[in-house]
C-alpha cells in the first residue's frame, strides 16, 4: 500500500512540477527574445546570437523559476488532494504524513539537485559565455550595421550611417555625428564625412574606425565658430574597450569565490548555495499551508505561498546585500534565513501532527 501512494503521489507531483516549470521557461524565454530581437533591430548585438543569449539568459533566471515552481506544484496537488477528500481517505486508511510527504519530499530533492548543478555549475559558465558574446558584439559593431539605415553607439553619442559595403567589409559614403563635452562642460558636435572606413581592433577590443578622405567639422550648434579640416587618414573611436572582466563574480567558479575573502565573493556563492536549499525549505513549508478544507478551493492558499516566497527571496537577498557591505559576519550570512524559514516549516508540520495541541476531554 505504502509504495502505490509512493508512485501516485510522486507521479503527480512531478507532472504538475514540469507543467509549472515549462510555463515558466517559455515566459521567460519569449520576454528574453523580444528583449534581444529589439536590440538586434537596434543593431547592438548581431542577429545570429539573439537565441543563444535568450537561452543563456533562462538559464541565470532558473535560480527563481525552480524554487518556485516545486512550491506551487506541492501546494496544487496538497491542495487537489485536500479537495476531493483524497488526503482524508489515505490517513483513514492508515498512512500517516510520513507516507504521504515522502513523495513530495522525493521530488524536492531530485529538482533541488538539478537547481544546485544549474546555480553552482551551468549558470556560472553561461554568465562567462554571455559575457564574451557582449564583448564580441562591441568588436562586430560596425560589421552588425545594415548599409542605409542610421545606428547609435555609445549610448546615443555617437550617430553613424554607410551607404554601402563592399566584399573585404569597407564602408563607403561614411556620416558620422559625435556629441561630447569639452574642457567648460558645453556640448560639442563633430561631423565627420569620409569616402570609405574600415573598423580597427585594439587587445581591449576598443572598436576605431578609420576614415580615408573627407572632412571633419566641429564646434557647437548654433554658433559660427565651426572649424573644418580635411584628412587623408582619420580615426574615430567608436566604442570603449570592452573585454570580458576576470573579477566579475557572476561569472567566477563557485569554487573560486569560497576561496576568497571578499564580502561580494561570499555573499555570490552563499546565494548560488541557497538556490537548492531554499527548494528543499520550500516543499517543506507547501506541505502545511497547501492543506484546505475539503470544499474549499484549489487555489485557495496560492496567493499565501506566492507572498511567502516573495518575503523569503527577498530577505536572502537583503542578507546578500549586507553580507558584500559587512554588515553581517560571513558565518551568520544569508543562513540565518533559511534557518527561521526551516523553523517555521518544521513547526506548521509538526502542528499537523498534534504535536503542541492539548488533548480535547471526552465527554461522559
Amino acid at each position: 500500500m505504502p509504495h502505490v501512494i509512493f508512485r501516485h503521489l510522486l507521479g503527480e507531483t512531478a507532472k504538475t512540477w514540469l507543467v509549472i516549470t515549462a510555463v515558466f521557461v517559455f515566459l521567460t524565454l519569449g520576454i528574453g527574445l523580444s528583449r534581444f530581437i529589439g536590440d538586434a533591430a537596434a543593431g547592438q548585438v548581431p542577429v545570429n546570437t539573439v537565441i543563444t543569449l535568450a537561452v543563456l539568459s533562462v538559464v541565470g533566471n532558473m535560480d527563481i523559476v525552480m524554487p518556485l515552481s516545486i512550491l506551487l506544484a506541492i501546494m496544487l496537488v496538497v491542495g487537489r488532494l485536500c479537495r476531493d477528500n483524497e488526503m482524508a481517505a489515505l490517513m483513514a486508511g492508515g498512512a500517516g504524513l510520513s507516507v504521504i510527504y515522502r513523495p513530495f519530499l522525493t521530488v524536492a530533492v531530485g529538482v533541488a539537485v538539478i537547481a544546485g548543478t544549474l546555480s553552482l555549475v551551468v549558470s556560472p559558465y553561461a554568465e562567462r559565455t554571455m559575457n564574451q558574446l557582449g564583448a564580441q558584439t562591441v568588436a562586430n559593431a560596425v560589421q552588425s550595421v545594415t548599409p542605409g539605415r542610421f545606428a547609435s553607439f555609445d549610448d546615443g553619442r555617437i550617430a553613424f550611417y554607410a551607404r554601402s559595403r563592399d566584399d573585404a567589409g569597407n564602408l563607403h559614403d561614411v556620416f558620422i555625428r559625435v556629441v561630447r563635452e569639452n574642457e567648460a562642460g558645453r556640448k560639442v558636435q563633430t561631423v565627420v564625412t569620409a569616402r570609405k572606413a574600415r573598423q580597427k581592433i585594439d587587445n581591449q577590443r576598443a572598436v576605431t574606425l578609420v576614415l580615408t578622405d573627407g572632412w571633419r567639422y566641429e564646434g557647437q550648434p548654433g554658433q559660427a565658430d565651426y572649424r573644418m579640416v580635411r584628412f587623408g587618414e582619420h580615426g574615430v573611436h567608436l566604442l570603449p574597450g570592452n573585454a570580458v572582466k576576470k573579477d566579475d563574480e557572476d561569472a567566477m567558479s563557485t569554487l573560486a569565490l569560497m576561496a576568497s575573502d571578499d564580502g561580494e565573493y561570499i555573499a555570490t556563492w552563499q546565494t548560488r548555495v541557497s538556490v537548492p536549499l531554499s527548494i528543499i525549505i520550500l516543499a517543506l513549508i507547501a506541505l502545511p499551508i497547501g492543506r484546505v478544507p475539503p470544499r474549499a478551493g484549489r487555489y485557495g492558499r496560492i496567493i499565501v505561498g506566492i507572498l511567502f516566497f516573495v518575503v523569503y527571496l527577498n530577505l536572502v537577498r537583503l542578507s546578500g546585500q549586507a553580507l558584500e557591505s559587512e554588515l553581517l559576519p560571513p558565518i551568520i550570512g544569508e543562513w540565518w534565513v533559511h534557518v527561521v524559514v526551516a523553523g517555521i516549516a518544521m513547526y506548521l508540520i509538526a502542528r499537523e501532527n498534534g504535536f503542541g495541541q492539548q488533548p480535547k476531554d471526552r465527554q461522559r
